[in-house]
């Protein structure tokens, strides 16, 4: 096949002439570029490059199957892209799987291991390429996986034996895909929490939240998947959006110009920092003249999802008499209009969510 090579020169040239005019359009009045240019660059690099390698390779292999990163879901390729981890964090269930790899049973036992070490920094894995897990540190899953003994997997041997286990009791096959499917234990999202409870408090400290209501936040958007993605441009545990809530949080509260990268949101404290500094300016900029705590929480959270605009929507086009008809009304008046009346669906089911998931954090 020769059109591969022809294709990948002709975007790396399109990609050099795209930051080139990228440069141009972000250099300052004073004829600098911001201080994270290069970062910045590297995320429109790393864009351009998933969409024109990562889905073509991917589904090559895996045709209609073919499955990518989310909020709640961890996808993973390795072994040239025959093998796929699947990590669902809402359901507590992980899938390993071969799709006509040379060696299925290989391919998995060693994805397995790279899977129950692979540590909480997202900076190790990169989602889209089949280049393998980094396995330095502790496990992310440890507590949250136990083993044929009922033991944390927490080191290389006891992941190997594991592994071996699940391949020689739980392997199924279908013709040429061979699968293992691993249930985490039912208080996977409570043990995940615990190891973001440091960063969560002194988040929390900070803005002046309530720890809960950041941890149900978390549940809602991403069920503690740190290594959280969504198309339309949110990363991380808070699913923080680089050109809103992000671009937003850097300038009113970090005093600076630009956005955050997408790997400055994938670090798990830099994320919790921004999503509950954004809460924060919700409440203290965009919501600061409803009354009472409860109302203003209700619509914070709703606003956190579908942006204060649409949040005031709901009570009256005009943004005085919405804040008016809010302050006239009890909370529960306030829940109930948010959850019938929001112009979007999704922040109705969100407020529902993020509240009942706040009861058990507290």
């Amino acid at each position: 096949m020769t059109f591969l090579p022809v294709r990948i020169s002709s975007l790396l040239h399109f990609l050099r002439l795209f930051l080139l005019c990228y440069s141009v359009s972000v250099i300052a009045d004073d004829g600098r570029l911001p201080d994270n240019f290069a970062d910045l660059s590297d995320d429109v690099q790393a864009v351009i490059l998933e969409y024109a390698f990562f889905s073509e390779k991917a589904n090559q292999v895996w045709g209609q199957d073919f499955e990518e990163a989310s909020a709640h879901a961890m996808v993973k390729y390795l072994d040239d892209y025959h093998t796929r981890v699947h990590i669902d964090f809402a359901a507590g269930r992980i899938r390993v799987e071969s799709e006509r790899s040379q060696t299925p049973l290989k391919a998995i036992r060693q994805a397995l291991v790279a899977t129950l070490l692979t540590p909480a920094d997202p900076s190790a894995v990169d989602l889209y390429t089949a280049a393998d897990m980094g396995i330095t540190g502790k496990p992310f899953l440890a507590g949250q996986i136990l083993d044929q003994d009922g033991k944390s997997i927490e080191y290389p041997w006891r992941a190997e034996r594991f592994a071996q286990y699940l391949i020689d009791h739980k392997l199924r096959h279908k013709g040429a895909r061979y699968w293992v499917d691993v249930t985490m234990v039912g208080t996977h999202k409570q043990r995940s929490a615990e190891g973001y409870r440091p960063l969560v408090e002194r988040a929390a400290k900070r803005y002046k939240l309530s720890p809960a209501l950041i941890l149900a936040v978390i549940e809602t958007e991403s069920s503690f998947n740190p290594f959280a993605v969504s198309h339309a441009g949110a990363y991380g545990l808070m699913q923080v959006m680089q050109n809103t809530a992000g671009r937003d949080v850097y300038e009113r509260i970090y005093g600076r110009s630009d956005r955050p990268t997408r790997n400055y949101l994938l670090n798990p404290a830099n994320n919790i920092d921004a999503g509950s500094a954004y809460l924060s300016i919700l409440r203290d900029v965009y919501l600061r003249d409803i009354q009472g705590w409860q109302k203003r929480e209700y619509c914070i959270i709703a606003a956190y999802n579908g942006g204060a605009g649409n949040l005031l929507k709901a009570f009256h086009s005009d943004r005085k008499k919405a804040i008016q008809r809010i302050n006239a009304m009890s909370a529960e008046e306030v829940y109930r209009t948010i959850v019938h009346k929001h112009p979007k669906a999704e922040s109705r089911r969100y407020l529902e969510k993020v509240t009942d998931f706040k009861r058990h954090w507290f």
